[in-house]
C-alpha cells in the first residue's frame, strides 16, 4: 500500500548516510568534505562559463537559481532590488531558466522593438491550450496575422469612437442604477464585481456580438473562470522554471485545473461562434462583431486553400484573450481611480471642474473630449503609473544568439520587460529609483503640456489607514450619487468608463486581503 511503500523509502533515506559512513569507515568525512568542495568548484567554474558576456546578475544556488530570493507573490519587487544592484539589463537564473529584465523604458522599447527577442516563452502546456494559436503566447507570422486582422476589425467597428462608447454608456446606466439603489440603502458595495461585469459585458458584444444580463449563465461562467485564471496565474512553475522537466507539469494540480478551466472557457465562446455562423451565412450581412470578421476572413482563406490561418480554433483564442487581457486590468484601474479620488477631493474637484467646463452637465464625455480634457487625461495617466497594475510585461523570448548593449543574450533566454521599475521612474530614462519619494508632491506634475500650471497631485499617502487602503488589492466604498458639499448630480460628467465622482470622499473601508 501507499503508506507502507513510503515508509519504506524513509527508511531508505535514513540508512543511505549510515551505509556510506559503515563502507568507508573513519574516511567518510575524508573523503566528503573534498568531494563536496570539488562539485561545489564545478558549479562556480561551468556558472562563470555560462555567464560569460551576460548582463550583470546575481549568482544563484545549484538547479535553483536565484528562486529562494524571489518573491512568488512580488516578484515584480525582487527583481527590481536586482537592477537597483546591477544596472537596468541584468540576469539571473530562475531554477534553469536564464532571464533578462529590462528596467529601463528606452532599452525596454529598443529590445522589444527587435525582431531577435520577439518570441515566446515555449511551454508545452501553452501549446497544449492555444494549439498555436492567438496572439498573446504566438510569435512569428501567426502572431503578425492575428495582430493585424484584431487591430484593423476594432478600427472599423469604431473602436474608441461612437459605437463602443454606446455599449460603454449602456453599462454606466446599469451601474449608476445599481448604485442608486444602494446609495439609498446606505450599504457598501464591492466596486471591483461591477466593474468586471461591465468591463465583460462591453468584451463580449466587442467580440461575440452577444448582450449579456449579468445574471446570465455564460456571463457569470466567463466572469468565473477570467477571475480564477488570472488569480492562479498563468505561468506554471514547474514547466517555467524547469523545461527539462515539462511533463511533471501535467501531475501538478494547478495544471489540470487550468486546462478543464480554459476549455470550458473555449467551449463556450464556440457555442458563440456557431450561432455568429449561423448569422453570417447570408454573404451580403455585414460583420458586427470581431467574431464574424474572423468567420468572414476565414471563408475567404478556405476559398483560397488555407484552412489554418484562420481557423476555428484561432476565432476562440483570440476572443478568449481579449477577455483575459481586457477585463481584469479595466476594472482594476477605475478602482484605483475611484481609491485616489477619495483620498485626494481635491484632485476630484479639479476633474469635476474642467469636465464641467469642456462638456458641461448636459452629456457625457467622449474620448474625443480627451485633446481638451488636460487635466483629467493627466490623473487617469498618473493612476495608470502609480497603481502599475501589472509588475511585469508579456515575457518574450529571444530567438537566437544575439548581443544587445555589448551583452551576450543566448538563444531562449526569457526577457522580462519590468513594467514597474518603468513607472516608479521619475526621470523615465536609465533611473533605478522609485519615484514615490517625500519629495514628490512638491514636483512638477506628470502627463500635462508644459504651457499648463496644475495643482499637484499628490501620491504620498497621509495617514496609516489610507496607506493600507492605498496597498490593498480590494477596496470597499459606499456609493453616493450627489457630491457631498453642493448636492449636485455628477452623473453626467463621466469620462467614458472612468467615473471620478460616485464615491463619498471618507467613506473608504479596506478588506483584509493585501
Amino acid at each position: 500500500d501507499e503508506s507502507k511503500t513510503q515508509l519504506q523509502m524513509e527508511g531508505v533515506i535514513e540508512m543511505l548516510p549510515k551505509s556510506l559512513a559503515s563502507l568507508l569507515g573513519d574516511n567518510f568525512y575524508t573523503v566528503a568534505a573534498p568531494a563536496a568542495a570539488g562539485l561545489a568548484a564545478a558549479y562556480m567554474l561551468y556558472s562563470w562559463r555560462q555567464g560569460r558576456d551576460l548582463p550583470p546578475g546575481p549568482v544563484g544556488l545549484p538547479v535553483l537559481g536565484r528562486l529562494p530570493w524571489i518573491s512568488r507573490n512580488q516578484m515584480h519587487r525582487s527583481m527590481m532590488k536586482i537592477c537597483q544592484q546591477y544596472g537596468d539589463i541584468s540576469s539571473f537564473y530562475l531554477g534553469s531558466r536564464l532571464v533578462i529584465v529590462v528596467n529601463s523604458y528606452p532599452l525596454m522599447k529598443e529590445m522589444l522593438d527587435s525582431q531577435m527577442f520577439s518570441g515566446r516563452p515555449q511551454l508545452r502546456l501553452f501549446k497544449k491550450l492555444t494549439r498555436g494559436c492567438g496572439i498573446i503566447f504566438t510569435e512569428g507570422d501567426v502572431w503578425n496575422q492575428q495582430r493585424r486582422l484584431s487591430l484593423r476589425t476594432l478600427r472599423d467597428f469604431g473602436f474608441a469612437r461612437k459605437r463602443t462608447v454606446e455599449m460603454v454608456d449602456e453599462q454606466l446606466d446599469s451601474m449608476f442604477n445599481g448604485f442608486d439603489e444602494i446609495a439609498a440603502l446606505y450599504e457598501p458595495v464591492q466596486l471591483l464585481e461591477t466593474f468586471l461585469l461591465a468591463s465583460n459585458a462591453i468584451v463580449a458584444e466587442m467580440t461575440l456580438g452577444q448582450k449579456f444580463e449579468a445574471d446570465d449563465p455564460a456571463m457569470k461562467l466567463v466572469n468565473a473562470i477570467v477571475k480564477k485564471l488570472i488569480e492562479d496565474g498563468i505561468i506554471q512553475g514547474v514547466e517555467f522554471l524547469f523545461p527539462a522537466m515539462e511533463r511533471l507539469a501535467d501531475l501538478v494540480p494547478a495544471s489540470s485545473s487550468l486546462v478543464s478551466d480554459t476549455e470550458r472557457l473555449h467551449d463556450m465562446i464556440r457555442c458563440q461562434i456557431r450561432k455568429r455562423e449561423a448569422v453570417m451565412k447570408d454573404e451580403s450581412v455585414e460583420p458586427q462583431c470581431l467574431c464574424d470578421a474572423y468567420i468572414k476572413e476565414k471563408r475567404q482563406a478556405e476559398k483560397a486553400g488555407d484552412f489554418e490561418t484562420f481557423k476555428e480554433h484561432q476565432i476562440i483564442r483570440v476572443t478568449m484573450e481579449f477577455f483575459l487581457a481586457g477585463t481584469d486590468t479595466t476594472a482594476r484601474s477605475m478602482e484605483w481611480l475611484l481609491l485616489y479620488m477619495a483620498f485626494y477631493p481635491e484632485v476630484q474637484d479639479r476633474v469635476q471642474n474642467e469636465l464641467d467646463s469642456v462638456v458641461g452637465q448636459s452629456r457625457r464625455p467622449r474620448m474625443q473630449d480627451r485633446t481638451e480634457l488636460h487635466y483629467t487625461s493627466a490623473v487617469i495617466d498618473e493612476t495608470y503609473r502609480k497603481a502599475s497594475l501589472v509588475g511585469t510585461g508579456v515575457f518574450h523570448r529571444s530567438v537566437e544568439d544575439a548581443t544587445f548593449h555589448g551583452y551576450r543574450i543566448p538563444s531562449d533566454a526569457i526577457i522580462i520587460p519590468l513594467v514597474y521599475g518603468v513607472h516608479g521612474c521619475r526621470t523615465g530614462q536609465n533611473c533605478t529609483t522609485p519615484a514615490l519619494s517625500s519629495t514628490r508632491p512638491t514636483e512638477k506634475p506628470r502627463w500635462l503640456p508644459s504651457e499648463f500650471s496644475i495643482a499637484q497631485w499628490k501620491t504620498q499617502p497621509s495617514t496609516a489607514t489610507e496607506s493600507r487602503a492605498m496597498r490593498s488589492s480590494s477596496h470597499w466604498f459606499t456609493a453616493s450619487t450627489t457630491e457631498p458639499s453642493t448636492g449636485r448630480d455628477r452623473t453626467s460628467s463621466t469620462l467614458s468608463t472612468f467615473s471620478t465622482t460616485k464615491v463619498a470622499t471618507g467613506a473608504v473601508r479596506t478588506s483584509s486581503r493585501s
